[in-house]
């Protein structure tokens, strides 16, 4: 076996289109996020009672969805698909299979954990500054928290 052979076999050939695999892993990567998406949106729509999304309520649709089956499982697959994108995306790019089918996955998973933890860091500075901006008015109704004074009875003799 020459070493031209061996070359060119760890190496990829060139692409006719690089218009088609652009936007294929740009579609394919839409699909891995809106999946994920469209899941933590409709449990987070189900958890709205009051109408108002606070942090705290976010906080916890995205710790409960981590600590189920059907949760790890949406995200999981949608971590993969991104990935797929990903490797549709860099191959017109990419010669090395090694690179393409493990570093570009990997960086691509990697990627999209740090922008997911940057927009969910985001998302709970906006919602905490709009609850610090506008807090709820109480137009009474008894809501307070804390002890609340009896009215002093008066005696009878204290009218006559």
């Amino acid at each position: 076996m020459t070493a031209d052979a061996a070359t060119s076999r760890r190496m990829l050939s060139p692409v006719r289109s690089r218009a088609l695999w652009t936007v294929s892993g740009l579609a394919v990567q839409a699909a891995g996020l809106g999946v994920v998406t469209a899941f933590l949106w409709a449990k987070l729509r189900h958890q709205d009672i009051g109408g108002h999304i606070t942090a705290a309520t976010f906080r916890l649709m995205w710790h409960e969805e981590v600590h189920t089956r059907t949760g790890m499982a949406v995200l999981i697959t949608g971590a993969v698909i991104y990935a797929a994108g990903s490797v549709l995306l860099a191959r017109p790019h990419v010669s090395r299979p090694v690179t393409l089918f493990i570093a570009v996955p990997v960086a691509a998973v990697a990627g999209m954990v740090v922008l997911g933890a940057l927009a969910m860091v985001v998302a709970v500075l906006i919602i905490g500054l709009h609850d610090l901006l506008e807090p709820d008015v109480d137009m009474g109704g008894g809501g307070g928290g804390g002890r609340r004074r009896r009215p002093r009875r008066r005696s009878r003799a204290a009218w006559f």
